[in-house]
């Protein structure tokens, strides 16, 4: 305990400020954008007095003390505390270069001077900081200063960031007649605190290394980028799973089913990493830890980065092709064989909704895992021409390679870089088309194909298990309990403790359901043909993959029951929940409505459908964001957070209150109960308005293959990506894939 009764102070506070003042200097920002993006940095650090070694606090008793806590290697800023006794202050002096001076403890007051022919004049009113508050210096905007303890009685102390090591520096002192003295303030003699000293209870670090030779030997871990998608698929590690701060608790118990799983978090020195993992923590994750230097950590250390999303799966498709040789028709040569009516069937393996987007004129959905079962129904004549496309190339590559690799006699063929290389070729696509496989399959080629698929599973080292069996839940294992029939089937029935994962989506987007590289991945349907051919993927992939091989008949699975309740919120009291109706009551209020703000923290696009009137966008990554847009917006008392069901906002109200008060703002935060959803059910109307950001939506990467309005370039620039992966998997060296060879 210090002299205050405060526990031993935790330096995590700093080392998050010092790493993201870093990340500005980095960035070569101008002054102006250092001083305003640093003094919000600065001003949520002095928020907290509870980081502080008393050793950089203690008081000298004659004068100021000016103590060195970080001096950066490059010389690019410095961070000091100021120490003052009771009444003791500075003399009139300037600085040279920028700073910033954030109060922590006690008040202090400062006057402005400016220098005629030398002699300091007064400038402005005097100003007392007080604890929270930052204030800029600089040559440009004002250097020259007088600085004392506000009390007589106590001590003060402020931390102060300079553009240089400022103990270094030549400054002057001026006194009342122009007399200049020049000075160098030096620091107190005592060595520079040990910023790295881990205390019970701290979040370590794991090396990029430990965390590759966890990956090569496939033991379990979840490597978690807590990012927005965006800045994710910009650059990240092979099997970093992409997991954003803002819905790590909606996210957390699907994706991390086993609370002592070993997890390493990080972030590119935004300052969510950490939070993210006390969060984990809070949420009863026992093995947390951070990535030793984040992504730049992992840069540094040689590790590949890869940008885009689900790209253990496409970088895996590329690697079937370049060693299957999956044979694929160009675009110009499937409009041929339509124009001619060639007897040629194309099939769409992505889902329903991306082929009603848009699809090949003619063309059938047919998802993924569908296509080994329902192929006899859809080409029952061996001549016929199976086209299998999808957007771009890997499912494309593994829907064709499916149909090669179960043995059908008929000729297939990948759409060669699917609608975007249709499109890339100047050929129209059809859009709203609906043709779906049937339902049906004929009882003789779902024997054969069963018999096909389990052998095609056997020679991959798939496991078989008992229904019992699977959901035993090992004590040291992570498990997905995975059914990988249509969605539709599913809401029809399933088996209890499955979650639905249809097969061709969950080979195309293995880590946004199985976070937990390593893992074992159990697989159930009610043909013998889906679970099957999905695991013969996935133990390529590298998963420990086991079917369940005797479910009972499909008539006998239980029907499917209403989900229930999937959150909780913790952190908001009682009375800071708003219902519906009392929100429609303030705004109706001409004297509440002037005062209030209303924040959508749920994801960008469901915000863009639709929203409450009025409402603004933001993530919950970027509360300080929304704190400094309120407080340049005098008068705001209430702000009320919102979401389609509530559970996003309620999440992130701790977040933001901390933010307000960070930013001196005094304004109540409330949640809408149930969101967007408490509004309708109150009566009132959505709308879908145009958007009002906080900041520039980052929840959602625009993947050139979606859409219909993507530009060419854009779509140019995917595909010739995708034939990188290759060489990518190679210089990365974990991915651990293995494709068997032909039969």
């Amino acid at each position: 305990m210090d002299e205050y009764g405060r526990e031993k102070p935790d330096w995590s506070r700093f080392r998050d400020f010092i790493e993201g003042f870093s990340k500005l200097a980095d960035f070569n920002n101008s002054e102006s954008e250092l001083l305003n993006n640093g003094g919000a940095l600065l001003r949520q650090l002095v928020a907290y007095d509870d980081w502080l070694d008393p050793a950089y606090a203690a008081p000298h008793p004659d004068h100021y003390t000016q103590y060195l806590l970080y001096a950066d290697p490059a010389g690019r800023f410095s961070v000091v505390s100021f120490v003052w006794g009771p009444g003791q202050g500075t003399p009139i002096h300037d600085h040279t270069v920028w700073g910033l001076i954030g109060m922590l403890r006690g008040a202090e007051r400062a006057q402005s001077f400016t220098l005629e022919n030398g002699v300091p004049r007064v400038h402005g009113a005097e100003k007392t900081l007080q604890p929270g508050d930052v204030e800029a210096v600089s040559p440009s905007i004002g250097d020259v200063h007088q600085v004392a303890n506000t009390f007589s009685d106590r001590v003060s102390i402020s931390i102060h960031v300079y553009g240089a090591n400022i103990g270094a520096i030549r400054r002057a002192v001026y006194l009342p007649d122009g007399t200049v003295k020049p000075f160098i303030s030096g620091y107190a003699d005592i060595g520079l605190p040990n910023l790295w000293r881990v205390l019970p209870g701290d979040i370590p670090d794991r090396s990029v290394q430990d965390v590759r030779a966890a990956l090569m030997a496939r033991r379990e871990v979840a490597l978690l980028d807590v990012r927005e998608e965006a800045p994710f698929a910009e650059a990240h590690p092979l099997f970093a799973a992409n997991m954003p701060y803002s819905v790590i608790e909606t996210h957390a118990a699907r994706r991390l089913p086993r609370h002592d799983v070993p997890i390493v978090v990080y972030d590119d020195g935004e300052g969510l990493a950490r939070r993210a993992a006390q969060r984990l923590r809070a949420l009863g994750y026992v093995d947390v830890c951070l990535l030793a230097g984040g992504l730049a950590g992992w840069r540094r250390a040689g590790g590949e980065l890869f940008r885009d999303v689900n790209v253990p799966s496409k970088s895996f498709g590329e690697l079937v092709e370049s060693q299957r040789h999956t044979p694929s028709l160009s675009a110009e040569a499937v409009q041929a064989l339509i124009d001619a009516r060639a007897d040629v069937v194309v099939l769409d393996a992505r889902r329903f909704d991306e082929y009603n987007t848009m699809s090949i004129p003619g063309g059938i959905s047919v998802p993924g895992a569908e296509l080994a079962l329902r192929i006899k129904d859809l080409a029952p004549d061996p001549r016929t021409q199976v086209i299998v496309n999808c957007a771009g190339r890997t499912r494309s590559i593994i829907g064709t390679q499916s149909l090669v690799n179960i043995g059908i006699p008929n000729p297939v063929a990948a759409l060669r870089n699917g609608t975007i290389g249709w499109t890339l070729a100047g050929q129209a696509l059809e859009r709203g088309q609906s043709r779906r496989h049937a339902g049906s399959v004929a009882d003789a080629w779902r024997t054969d194909a069963r018999t096909r698929a389990r052998r095609l599973a056997d020679r991959a080292g798939v496991a078989r298990v008992s229904l019992a069996q699977a959901l035993q839940q090992p004590a040291d294992r992570t498990c997905y309990w995975l059914d990988v029939r249509t969605p539709e089937e599913y809401a029809r029935s399933h088996l209890p403790g499955f979650a639905s994962a249809p097969g061709g989506q969950l080979v195309q987007e293995t880590d946004h359901v199985a976070a937990v590289r390593g893992a074992r991945i159990v697989l159930v349907d009610d043909d013998g043909v889906r679970a099957n051919m999905t695991a013969s993927w996935l133990a390529q992939m590298g998963w420990d993959v086991h079917v369940v091989d005797d479910a009972p008949p499909v008539t006998e699975w239980p029907a499917a029951e209403p989900a229930a309740a999937g959150w909780r919120a913790v952190d908001v009291p009682e009375d800071r929940w708003v219902d519906g109706a009392a929100l429609a009551g303030w705004l109706d209020d001409p004297t509440v409505a002037p005062a209030l703000r209303i924040v959508d923290m749920g994801a960008s696009a469901d915000y863009r459908k639709q929203h409450v009137p009025g409402a603004s966008h933001v993530r919950r990554a970027d509360a300080r964001a929304l704190a400094k847009v309120l407080a340049s917006t005098p008068g705001i008392t209430r702000v009320v957070l919102t979401s389609p069901d509530g559970a996003l906002a309620a999440h992130g109200w701790s977040d933001v209150v901390e933010m307000l008060r960070v930013w001196g703002i005094a304004a109540t935060v409330y949640v809408l109960r149930d969101g967007s959803q408490g509004w309708t059910a109150a009566g009132e109307r959505l709308t879908a308005e145009a958007p009002d950001w906080v900041v520039e939506p980052t929840d959602r990467y625009r993947r050139p293959y979606e859409g219909t309005d993507n530009p060419v370039a854009a779509m140019q620039g995917y595909l010739d990506w995708e034939y990188g992966l290759v060489d990518q998997l190679a210089r990365d060296g974990t991915h651990g894939f293995t494709v068997l060879a032909a039969e």
